[in-house]
């Protein structure tokens, strides 16, 4: 009996650190293409920047929102900042929400696109 209960302890124990390691793995997949696209995207517009971070998201399977994403310029600095809550499943049929944020920054060699200007409100 036990080694049962170990086992099932165990089992549970293994069960947390995957789900909660896969998460973390592409919260750090995530904030990692932020930072290249920005890099490498002087040239682009901040709302392509913004639509290709959003598609990232969505290939990773990471639960950010459009509207929880921020780019913007300064001179020759991007920034981004974004949030999101993903839910992990730490003990079997238990989900417990997990707030995640970053920002990164990247300088541009070249002046870079500046901002896209302030879209009409209807």
């Amino acid at each position: 009996m036990k080694t049962i209960i170990k086992l099932a302890i165990a089992a549970a124990m293994i069960n947390a650190l995957f789900h909660g390691g896969e998460a973390a793995w592409r919260y750090y997949q995530l904030k990692d293409a932020a930072q290249q696209l920005i890099v490498f995207g002087a040239e682009e517009h901040t709302s392509e920047l913004h639509n290709r971070i959003v598609q990232k998201a969505t290939d990773l399977q990471v639960p950010l929102l459009p509207e929880n994403i921020a780019v913007h310029r300064e001179g020759t600095r991007t920034f981004v900042d974004a949030s999101y809550t993903q839910p992990v499943e730490y003990f079997p049929n238990q989900v417990y929400p997990v707030d995640l944020k970053f920002s990164v920054e990247a300088y541009s060699v070249s002046s870079g696109r500046p901002e896209d200007p302030p879209q009409p409100q209807p």
